[in-house]
C-alpha cells in the first residue's frame, strides 16, 4: 500500500518510469463538475467547517500541502501529501460507533509530514 501511495504522490511514476498516466493521478485532486467543492467529514460535528472535498473515494484536504486521503470503513487510511513528500498508511480493523469522537488522524498525519520535512 505504501508503494502505491508513493507512486500516486509522484504523479504515477516510479523512478523515471511512468506507470499510471499523470492525468489519472491528477484527477484525484480535481473535483469533477457537479461535485461539491467543500464538504464536512461525516463524523464531524455540525458546527465544523466544510473544508474538505470528496469524489471517487478520495477526500481532498484542501490544505496548503495538496494532501488527499482514502478512508476505509474500518479505520484504514491512505494519506498522501505531495508537497510534504509524505505517504502514511494507517491500518485499521475497528468499527467505530457513530457517537464516538473520531481520532484526530489528519492533523497528526500533517504534523508528522511537517516534522519530517523540518528534519530532512
Amino acid at each position: 500500500m505504501a508503494r502505491l501511495g508513493e507512486m500516486i504522490r509522484c504523479g504515477g511514476a516510479v523512478a523515471d518510469r511512468q506507470i499510471i498516466p499523470n492525468a489519472v493521478t491528477a484527477a484525484i485532486t480535481e473535483a469533477p463538475e457537479g461535485y461539491p467543492k467543500r464538504v464536512r467529514f461525516p463524523a464531524a460535528p455540525p458546527s465544523a467547517p466544510a473544508n474538505l472535498s470528496y469524489h471517487d473515494f478520495w477526500w481532498i484536504l484542501n490544505d496548503p500541502y495538496g494532501s488527499f486521503m482514502a478512508s476505509g470503513i474500518h479505520g484504514q487510511r491512505l494519506f498522501i501529501s505531495p508537497q510534504l513528500e509524505t505517504v502514511i498508511v494507517h491500518y485499521g480493523s475497528q468499527v467505530m460507533s457513530p457517537v464516538a469522537p473520531a481520532a484526530p488522524l489528519v492533523p497528526a498525519f500533517l504534523q508528522i509530514g511537517a516534522h519530517l520535512q523540518r528534519t530532512s
